[in-house]
């Protein structure tokens, strides 16, 4: 097992990581909260999408919520892989994955934040679902031991040393 540098501490990285990852995460999710809540105390919340709908909106926000999907789905996993093929360290893969890792998160919080503002203006449902979708994709790739085991395929001494836990 390489590594760059061997005073690297992986848990304070990932720490430090998370920690980020979820304060993109707060003011989407605070807002989506306020926003249901009023909706629902107003009985402005719609489980209909297509009983009235705004075609141009509807349009605008399913594109934006596409682009981001995009992105950071479909592409994101194949071009970070690829940056990364012909460095040996790992420490040197983790400090090199930190900034897409935290654009990757900022885009999945906008789409959190589209979620928000279209059941703010509309009162659909279907808005709640997109919400729930980036909320899934944050927490279900947040960056931890296991996730990036799985991500740069570790084996044997790497996965181990990744792995343990240090105080």
């Amino acid at each position: 097992m390489k590594l760059a540098d061997a005073e690297f501490d992986k848990n304070r990285f990932l720490r430090s990581l998370e920690s980020i990852v979820y304060l993109f995460l707060a003011l989407p999710l605070a807002a989506f909260g306020w926003v249901f809540l009023e909706k629902e105390k107003a009985g402005e919340l719609r489980s209909v999408f297509f009983e009235n709908p705004d075609v141009m909106f509807h349009s605008v926000m399913g594109i934006g919520v596409g682009y981001i999907l995009m992105r950071t789905v479909a592409t994101w996993k194949k071009d970070v892989l690829r940056a990364l093929e012909r460095v040996e360290e790992i420490d040197s893969k983790l400090k090199m994955v930190q900034k897409p890792i935290i654009y990757r998160n900022l885009m999945w919080a906008l789409g959190a934040g589209i979620g928000a503002y279209g059941l703010y203006e509309k009162g659909d449902m279907v808005y709640a679902i997109v919400f729930t979708l980036f909320l899934l994709l944050i927490t279900s790739n947040r960056p931890s031991s296991k996730y990036f085991v799985k991500l740069f395929k570790l084996r044997e001494e790497e996965k181990d040393w990744m792995m343990k836990k240090t105080t």
